[in-house]
């Protein structure tokens, strides 16, 4: 942006010494001038507005979940801040909100296309990954509320935990990562397609 703007300032200078040069001695001279200097003033303007437009959206990006992103720009954001999230993949139709406000927590919600990001009852996935134990423990979890939650072995490196009440939530805990991830269902599911939900999540790379 540095560079545009000390392009313009030499192009609108060289302008203005050929208008002095070549244009003195017309009437209307400094009606040239001071329309070349609005227009200089203008065009400047313009570029600093596009420049804080764009940096103003991707802080957006980095710490709300109220913009929607396709599978390929959500993607580059995670890329581009470096951050460590899961998901279950690209679902077709679907778009993405992604909030890692909360230190440590990364929060990834499908919604349907065309839904509103603000609506996070539309939601039809979410995936929260917590970045390590201590993080899961600073926090509550209310698909987990439950007195009556059970523990299962998915496999020698996996444990899940669901609400059998509810059964709107799983928790997986892994033995060779230090992760927790949750996914959560607006509706209740069965056993049966939260475990494979757990075994088809992947980190976003």
């Amino acid at each position: 942006m540095v560079m545009f703007t000390r392009w313009l300032l030499r192009f609108f200078k060289t302008e203005r010494n050929l208008l002095v040069r070549y244009e003195r001695s017309r009437p209307h001279f400094l009606r040239y001038l001071a329309l070349d200097a609005l227009l200089s003033v203008f065009i400047v303007f313009a570029g600093f507005q596009i420049f804080d437009s764009n940096s103003f959206l991707a802080e957006r990006l980095t710490h709300s979940g109220d913009v929607a992103l396709s599978s390929s720009q959500l993607i580059a954001h995670v890329k581009r801040d470096g951050i460590s999230a899961y998901w279950l993949g690209p679902v077709k139709g679907d778009e993405y909100t992604v909030n890692h406000e909360v230190e440590g927590i990364v929060d990834l919600m499908y919604l349907p296309e065309g839904t509103e990001p603000s609506n996070d009852k539309a939601f039809e996935f979410e995936v929260k990954t917590y970045e390590s134990q201590k993080i899961w423990d600073a926090h509550t979890h209310p698909i987990l509320a439950t007195a009556s939650t059970q523990t299962l072995i998915l496999s020698k490196e996996v444990t899940i935990r669901i609400n059998p009440t509810s059964m709107k939530g799983v928790i997986a805990t892994y033995q060779d990562k230090p992760e927790i991830l949750a996914i959560a269902y607006p509706k209740p599911q069965t056993l049966q397609s939260m475990m494979k939900d757990v075994k088809s999540l992947k980190l976003i790379k």
